[in-house]
């Protein structure tokens, strides 16, 4: 090798290695833009992940919620159709006790016209009774010495 092939050889390794370095510089540029692009889709999956543990655990106050008001609102129907067993037993009593109450009045009724059939008659024969008694009593004041 001669003293002018080595400052060659030395300038074209010089630009060898400025061409690495450069082209490792872009690679690694690169890289970081991949690195901020992926860090920046983390931050966003992060807050998206945020947002949806919010909306779960709202969702689930309102499952519980909703659930509570089913639990109300079946223990009112429940309370409800009790009620309205009572109130149809009752309404039942009532209108066997009705039923009995309208036998009982015509039985009444049947009473009564029993015994003003019977009063009438008695009354008829009264009557009789006093014509006879006027009679008897007229023949005797004619019959008797005054």
């Amino acid at each position: 090798m001669t003293s002018r092939t080595l400052p060659i050889l030395n300038a074209i390794g010089c630009l060898a290695l400025t061409a690495l370095v450069f082209a490792q510089w872009r690679r690694e540029r690169s890289l970081d833009g991949s690195i901020s692009a992926l860090q920046s889709e983390l931050t966003a999956a992060e807050a998206r992940a945020d947002e949806e543990a919010k909306r779960r655990a709202a969702l689930e106050r309102d499952i519980s919620v909703l659930k509570e008001s089913i639990e109300a609102t079946q223990r009112s129907a429940e309370s409800s159709a009790r009620a309205f067993a009572e109130k149809d037993q009752h309404n039942t009593r009532l209108q066997a006790e009705l039923d009995a109450a309208r036998a009982q009045i015509t039985a009444w009724e049947t009473a009564l016209k029993t015994r003003d059939e019977r009063i009438h008659s008695l009354d008829a024969e009264l009557g009789a009774a006093r014509k006879r008694l006027d009679e008897a009593v007229t023949k005797l004041k004619a019959a008797a010495p005054n």
